[in-house]
């Protein structure tokens, strides 16, 4: 029996298209081998809006669920959890005492199956680079969260670096991986009146966001500012334009973190062995592609 824990809530009015994905996926591969599964979802309240995740431990932040270690024989947890987060805590403590743990994204310390966050960034650099594009924005995850957040910064801030481009600070915002957040971060760079010409979003809410931004800015999208996003979400493709954005295969993160495992479980795997899926860039119109050019940024 595999127990599923999540750092944030599947239910928020509706599901999160993000993490139902990865549930399928890991769902997909219980049934191929022929394993129970336990899956702790969430639920938002609706008049509270803020995260309340479905965790093993009593708190006034938590939906107490009972998927643990009394009931598992190991944890896939889908990150992000920040260091000084309770629910990091734990399922430290739970590596500690021996229980078997797989991070569904970027993990330390334990095995994981997660993005190359790094080699997506790339991507969409360089094929903003290709359309001409040399001030370019960067609408960030969670300041000093580890995880996604801090390799998509660093690979944005090491790809400028090597192109011999200063970055100046007030082209750099954090937009909580939320379209509000988005919406502010971008506020924000603009506010700053630092001249720039395109903008990487660490996620594709964070660019839906910034993309609403700069509308009410009177600024057109990509004439103006071409957008690129992260994670390739259904809402992307619906976006006026639609968004270019670097595909995240999350059903196969999920489908591989179940496999590794149930590796860990059978002594087949190593207690920190790391898991990269390839990233890829997914073009459409907001990086300033005409309607229908090619999925290969190369292409375009």
């Amino acid at each position: 029996t595999v127990g599923v824990l999540a750092g944030w809530q599947v239910y928020a009015g509706t599901l999160n298209t993000f993490l139902s994905r990865m549930l399928e996926g890991i769902s997909a591969a219980a049934s191929a081998r022929d394993c129970n599964l336990l899956i702790a979802c969430g639920l938002e309240q609706p008049l509270i809006p803020t995260l309340r995740p479905a965790w093993p431990t009593l708190s006034p932040e938590h939906d107490f669920v009972p998927v643990g270690p009394w009931n598992t024989s190991g944890l896939i947890v889908i990150t992000p959890l920040s260091d000084h987060d309770p629910k990091s805590h734990y399922i430290q403590r739970l590596m500690d005492a021996g229980h078997p743990v797989v991070f569904a994204g970027v993990g330390r310390g334990a095995a994981s199956v997660s993005l190359d966050n790094r080699g997506g960034i790339r991507q969409a650099l360089d094929h903003l680079w290709q359309h001409g594009h040399r001030r370019i924005a960067f609408v960030a995850g969670v300041e000093g969260q580890p995880g996604d957040s801090q390799e998509r910064l660093g690979a944005y801030l090491d790809a400028m670096r090597r192109r011999r481009q200063p970055v100046d600070p007030g082209l750099v915002a954090y937009g909580q991986f939320t379209l509000p957040g988005g919406q502010a971060a971008m506020r924000q760079i603009l506010a700053s009146k630092a001249p720039f010409t395109a903008v990487v979003c660490a996620n594709d809410e964070s660019a839906i966001g910034a993309m609403s931004a700069l509308g009410e800015a009177g600024l057109r999208v990509p004439q103006d500012v071409a957008v690129v996003g992260f994670d390739n979400r259904f809402e992307a493709q619906l976006q006026t334009p639609p968004l270019t954005t670097v595909h995240q295969p999350i059903y196969d993160i999920g489908y591989r973190a179940l496999e590794l495992l149930l590796d860990r479980i059978a002594g087949h795997a190593k207690k920190d062995r790391s898991v990269y899926v390839p990233a890829a860039l997914v073009v459409r119109e907001s990086c300033g592609c005409a309607p229908g050019a090619a999925v290969d940024a190369a292409a375009c």
